[in-house]
């Protein structure tokens, strides 16, 4: 089924529809308060369903772990302690085996916004397992995005791959193998904790987004940043929503939810990653943070990871219980080429990527039968 836009008209029926006390939902972002997703994804998709529903969808969003952890977010919606958050597969790959598997998959390059479309397209409409893990998990998720490419930033000059070895190396998903070929130690733990870890020494390097730098604060903790694309993944679902909290909405108000799920997308990958990171290396410098341009070293170890990957990875997706995939890679691989090309036929620009988002996925999605 594909959804249309309400207008007038789907706006009536949902203020008739809807009960005359608008009822409060919370978003539990473990994210600081000042994290982009927060100022430039969630809050402004907040705002938006808020004013086409009349004030009748009225989201709180209670930042910085209040509520819950990363890995304890998917359990903390489950079980309803709170009606949304932001489920990162590799914090909980026994409750998420199929979108740990998408999240393991380390995108070549640095198209964030193909990788975005990818990604959403990928968990919307061609991974059915994805879907069904958040059924079994009493929540519905939608939402997701890429950040621009991982970087390694460390505590102390880093400038070539013979550097890293014996290092320890924060990553997730695909991170984690691209960190082992690199001769470096990977730790398990979420950005946040990384920066005390970082400044206490426990942990030499972060393979992260450069939007961290000012996200978690590391552009006060870190000497150095290889400017080389070590690789994308993701999604982070941004609205992993409790069920019953998803089935106590009218229709209406479901659908006003998916069909601003591109402007959620788009503010927080176009906004809050694309272009955000010019100002912050820029700031970053000033701060003292020297960018190594990285050389054929660090190329070498993408391509070897992206040789070996693959296998690597449907084998880990089997022994966990992932459904369908190799089909469902096959699907990914061909989405992250195809939005390639959509983009650079439709533009690069905001507008053009939102539009995108609607056209090749959410107007694709019954928020009825999530």
């Amino acid at each position: 089924m594909r959804t249309t836009r309400l207008g007038f008209a789907g706006l009536a029926a949902l203020a008739l529809a809807a009960p005359a006390t608008a009822e409060e939902f919370i978003h539990g972002s473990w994210f600081g308060v000042n994290h982009s997703v927060n100022t430039q994804g969630l809050e402004p998709y907040f705002d938006l369903l808020r004013e086409e529903s009349g004030g009748e969808i009225d989201w709180n969003l209670v930042p910085g772990a209040q509520l819950a952890s990363g890995p304890g977010t998917p359990e903390a919606v489950s079980s309803g302690l709170m009606d949304a958050g932001i489920a990162v597969a590799p914090y909980q790959p026994r409750m998420l085996p199929n979108t740990n598997f998408v999240f393991s998959h380390s995108l070549p390059g640095d198209d964030a916004l193909a990788a975005t479309g990818a990604m959403n397209e990928t968990v919307m409409l061609g991974c059915p397992g994805c879907q069904q893990e958040y059924r079994d998990n009493n929540a519905v998720g939608f939402g997701g995005y890429s950040t621009t490419p991982y970087n390694f930033m460390c505590r102390d000059m880093v400038d070539s791959v013979d550097d890293l070895a014996g290092k320890k190396v924060r990553a997730s998903g695909g991170g984690v193998t691209i960190t082992e070929i690199a001769g470096a130690t990977p730790v398990s733990m979420s950005p946040a904790e990384a920066t005390t870890a970082l400044e206490r020494g426990t942990l030499d390097c972060v393979l992260g987004a450069v939007s961290w730098l000012r996200s978690y604060g590391y552009q006060d903790v870190v000497e150095s940043v290889v400017d080389s694309p070590m690789g994308m993944g993701g999604p982070p679902i941004l609205m992993f929503v409790n069920r019953d909290t998803w089935e106590s909405m009218t229709p209406e108000m479901r659908a006003l939810h998916i069909e601003h799920a591109p402007d959620l997308v788009a503010g927080a990958a176009y906004d809050g990653q694309v272009s955000y990171d010019a100002g912050i290396i820029e700031a970053a410098k000033e701060q003292g943070v020297t960018f190594v341009e990285g050389g054929e070293d660090f190329a070498q170890v993408m391509a070897t990871h992206d040789q070996n990957q693959r296998a690597g990875n449907l084998e880990d997706a089997a022994a966990a219980g992932a459904s369908g995939a190799e089909e469902v890679l096959d699907y990914y691989i061909a989405a992250y080429e195809r939005w390639q090309g959509l983009l650079d036929e439709r533009g690069r620009d905001r507008d053009a990527f939102r539009s995108l988002l609607w056209d090749e996925v959410y107007s694709k999605v019954d928020p009825d039968a999530l």
